[in-house]
């Protein structure tokens, strides 16, 4: 305790005796524990207080992270979005193509292979919109828990009792 022998800390406990007196004594022990009580409360809660607030500058760094990925998300989707567009136009145009027609075509395992082929593409970019619409409701639904995570309190720790090693100074009054 503070560096104080046995021998030290007898000595001072009797010049205590001897300065404060025997009636007054205990009434100056429970004094100096309970503000010694008070001190080690209040440093406890300054404590938890800045370990909070650092837990939250972390949580607001990683929501605007996820921030940052859904709108990277949304626009990959927006260019998706137009990269789809552009070829069912194109493929809107190669079937208004006036001058093409099936009777033309010799062979018409060729125009069937063609039309199977078109279909497959368009298929794919159908399977990769769906695809990149789940990550973008994944990342969103992962970005609320957070932003609840973040607003949520913590209520499952309770305040520490300190015990003081004297019976009658380990009441909740004190």
């Amino acid at each position: 305790m503070f560096g104080l022998g046995f021998t030290e800390i007898l000595l001072i406990a009797v010049l205590a005796l001897l300065f404060i007196g025997p009636d007054k004594l205990p009434d100056t022990m429970k004094t100096i524990a309970r503000t010694l009580g008070k001190l080690k409360r209040m440093l406890d809660d300054t404590k938890s207080t800045i370990e909070q607030e650092l837990r939250v500058d972390e949580l607001r760094q990683e929501v605007m992270q996820y921030r940052a990925e859904l709108d990277k998300a949304k626009s990959d989707l927006s260019a998706f979005k137009n990269v789809a567009n552009k070829e069912i136009e194109s493929v809107k145009k190669s079937a208004q193509i006036e001058s093409f027609k099936p009777t033309d075509i010799n062979d018409d395992k060729l125009f069937d292979d063609l039309f199977e082929e078109a279909e497959s593409d368009f298929d794919k970019l159908e399977a990769e919109k769906e695809e990149f619409k789940n990550k973008t409701k994944n990342l969103a639904k992962e970005a609320q828990i957070h932003l609840k995570e973040l607003n949520k309190p913590n209520l499952n720790e309770e305040p520490k009792k300190e015990k003081t090693g004297f019976k009658h100074l380990d009441r909740e009054d004190v």
